[in-house]
């Protein structure tokens, strides 16, 4: 019996090398705020939603597919900022843990930035990985700092590096993660670096259309085999 997945990715830059790769959709939703795509000539039904930029609109576009859709596992795929002297751009990754450095209640004394309260550890992992094991060690592992901005230039960057031991940065895991893991849900990323430590918006803009394409044609072989 097929599965149903569903696909999360922000924006049109990331997602329009996914229609191509896919081909033509089975079908076409136009629900509520989103536009959801779907396959059904594959192994999985898929299903493509858009979410748009941000933590809130990813557990948002996250949650209409889980509920509208009833989707058994969530993968998100995109592109993101590198954090180490070792990525370059092009480099492909799957996430292993997040930390949503945007989340501050440390005026309260209590907690550090990211930490949330009832939560025993600072990162976010998934309860389940919608990756097989013989997959996620294909690639390399990311921590993945995740929060409502765009990280620019060199010294911020070094900065999430020094605060988390980060990876990456993005702006949706962690709101992905979180949804997935309160609806007991599978969930993977798999993530490629549009602008290393040295760059930001420039490189974002020059990079985002080809490496969006690697990464979904590595996506497909995935989707091929779990």
């Amino acid at each position: 019996m097929k599965r149903k997945v569903g696909i999360v990715v922000a924006v049109t830059e990331e997602q329009a090398p996914f229609l191509k790769v896919f081909g033509m959709p089975s079908h076409f939703y136009k629900d509520d705020c989103y536009d959801i795509v779907s396959w059904n000539k594959y192994r999985d039904e898929i299903y493509l939603i858009k979410s748009g930029y941000g933590e809130i609109a990813a557990a948002s576009a996250t949650q209409h597919l889980i509920d509208k859709f009833d989707v058994e596992q969530i993968i998100n795929y995109g592109v993101v900022g590198g954090l180490s002297e070792d990525l370059r751009v092009g480099d492909i990754g799957i996430v292993r843990k997040v930390v949503h450095y945007g989340f501050d209640v440390s005026a309260t004394g209590k907690y550090p930035v990211g930490r949330y309260p009832k939560h025993n550890d600072l990162f976010f992992m998934p309860k389940k990985n919608a990756f097989t094991e013989d997959i996620m060690h294909l690639y390399k592992e990311f921590v993945c700092a995740s929060a409502d901005k765009f990280v620019e230039g060199r010294e911020a960057k070094m900065q999430l590096r020094r605060d988390y031991g980060a990876d990456i940065c993005e702006m949706e895991s962690a709101g992905i993660i979180i949804t997935c893991n309160r609806n007991n849900i599978p969930c993977s990323f798999l993530k490629i670096v549009s602008d290393s430590i040295n760059e930001g918006n420039e490189a974002f803009n020059k990079n985002v259309n080809n490496v969006s394409t690697l990464c979904v044609n590595e996506l497909a072989k995935i989707l091929l085999k779990i």
